[in-house]
């Protein structure tokens, strides 16, 4: 059962499984990436489909997918707060590697940027909901 309180973090979670899902599309299908360029440090190909988007042979992208679909799981089904916690540390750790990953690149996917964002303020909203 789903609280009063929890309707904005679902649809932050619905999304996070959007972009998700739209950069695992692209990685499979890389032509169908469709990135606007405002300028040259906004480069969501050369992002995508750099060495980074891969940790262990599996996309980041995937992984997001993961992250979010487990997320609305615990969210929708109730959660062991220990592994939820660990569950989101994990998180941060990918927003951690995107972010580092895009420096090191010198360019911006917004696709991932947006990603990173609803990881934090899913993780903001899941500690906000346990501590009431």
């Amino acid at each position: 059962m789903i609280h009063k309180k929890s309707y904005l973090l679902l649809i932050i979670l619905a999304l996070g499984i959007i972009d998700s899902a739209y950069l695992t599309y692209v990685h499979f299908a890389p032509k169908a990436l469709y990135c606007p360029s405002i300028n040259a440090a906004i480069d969501c190909e050369n992002v995508v489909t750099s060495s980074f988007s891969n940790v262990f042979g599996i996309p980041l992208a995937v992984l997001g997918l993961v992250w979010f679909c487990a997320s609305m799981i615990f969210l929708l089904l109730g959660y062991n707060k220990i592994i939820k916690n660990l569950w989101m540390i994990a998180g941060l750790g990918g927003i951690m590697y995107s972010i580092a990953a895009q420096s090191l690149l010198h360019k911006i996917c917004v696709y991932c940027v947006t990603l990173d964002i609803l990881i934090a303020i899913s993780v903001a909203l899941f500690i906000y909901i346990d501590r009431k």
